[in-house]
């Protein structure tokens, strides 16, 4: 039987030159300035930046899952594994009003480079269908991940490795809005990353919703969700504050292996509780040691109810390594290759001719005539 293969997508655009400064990290400062300016472009012209290309991907196998906006197959490129995740999107007008919203997130994803944050490898078509392609993870998620290991697996690392990619993104700007254990993944090398970005937000008040978000509730999951975000009448987005309070379920999830208000069977049975107050009982795995009792006290401050009174990741992060909890992050190594990524990329156009001041302000704002080489 022969194997379908998947074709590039590579949407023309008059931005090259504006994504590629992106990809250099000498420009870090003025990266915010040229990332507004594409965005503005971009919508303005109707015209996408280009996805990072990837070429030769196969499907392979059976689907593997299915969630609920697209379906999970294995696939290979260039004899590494991948996660194809195929959208159900069919109709034209569909995909390309979902190709469109993508490619500006495409932007901002493949710009994020951190050991505990997924990468993402590209977009695809398949039949008419979007596909996004990201690594592979025999490991699967951090709930089956945990469940198939003894006892006594080190939790705790895996829980500075949440708060180490968390304080990543919020770095950047970017704003998570369904962190949850089933989005947080496994590496080969046994080190969690964050995935599935369901409600990723620019702070700066452009909203990106990334179209394979396995979300529910509002681009959300219920029995994550902050108080403050079951208040309507409040217009409250997600935000760093919601993301903290996430955090710590996620926490007690890997801690205890249940989701947050296990015995409830619906979500507004959830949200009646989460308003009145109420949070997960301290559980066993949680007690017993002056280190354990800094970390239940370090989670009842994350989901404090009231958004400001929440630490920030950093706080999180230096509690956490500190002497008062002595957790220890996943030691690092790669776990994917990097000629897939934009890191990648970054590193070969980090050996050309940087262009001067005026030069990217041309780029930005004039008639565009740099090309690269007039230096």
């Amino acid at each position: 039987m022969q194997v379908p293969h998947f074709s590039f997508i590579l949407p023309v655009s008059s931005h090259s030159d504006h994504e590629q400064l992106l990809d250099l990290d000498a420009f870090l400062v003025v990266k915010p300035l040229i990332f507004r300016s594409l965005l503005r472009l971009s919508r303005g012209s109707g015209l996408h930046p280009q996805c990072f290309p990837l070429l030769g991907l196969e499907k392979i196998g059976q689907q593997v899952a299915a969630g609920g906006s697209g379906d999970i197959w294995k696939g290979l490129v260039q004899g590494q594994i991948v996660s194809v995740k195929v959208m159900r999107i069919f109709q034209d007008k569909d995909i390309k009003a979902a190709l469109k919203e993508f490619s500006r997130e495409a932007l901002i994803w493949r710009q994020l480079c951190h050991p505990n944050l997924l990468p993402f490898f590209g977009v695809y078509y398949l039949d008419g269908r979007l596909c996004l392609v990201s690594p592979w993870m025999d490991n699967g998620n951090i709930v089956d991940f945990l469940r198939n290991e003894p006892p006594n697996t080190n939790r705790l690392s895996l829980i500075v490795d949440v708060a180490l990619g968390l304080q990543y993104l919020h770095e950047q700007n970017i704003v998570h809005g369904d962190l949850k254990a089933i989005n947080v993944l496994v590496t080969p090398l046994r080190r969690a990353c964050i995935a599935d970005f369901g409600l990723s937000t620019i702070v700066n008040a452009m909203t990106l919703q990334f179209t394979h978000s396995t979300a529910d509730m509002q681009g959300g999951t219920a029995r994550y969700f902050a108080p403050e975000l079951f208040r309507p009448k409040n217009k409250l987005s997600k935000s760093f504050e919601s993301d903290v309070y996430a955090f710590a379920y996620v926490c007690y999830e890997i801690l205890t292996g249940d989701v947050p208000f296990h015995d409830e069977k619906n979500d507004m049975a959830v949200m009646f509780q989460v308003l009145a107050g109420e949070r997960p009982a301290r559980p066993s795995a949680c007690s017993g040691t002056k280190e354990l009792d800094n970390l239940w006290e370090l989670l009842s401050i994350c989901w404090d109810g009231e958004a400001e009174l929440r630490p920030k990741a950093s706080y999180i992060i230096e509690q956490l390594i500190g002497p008062a909890i002595w957790a220890t992050a996943t030691t690092f190594a790669a776990d994917w290759d990097d000629t897939f990524t934009s890191k990648f990329r970054r590193s070969l156009q980090a050996q050309s001719l940087l262009p001067s001041v005026s030069q990217i302000e041309r780029m930005l704002f004039g008639d565009g005539s740099f090309r690269g080489h007039d230096c």
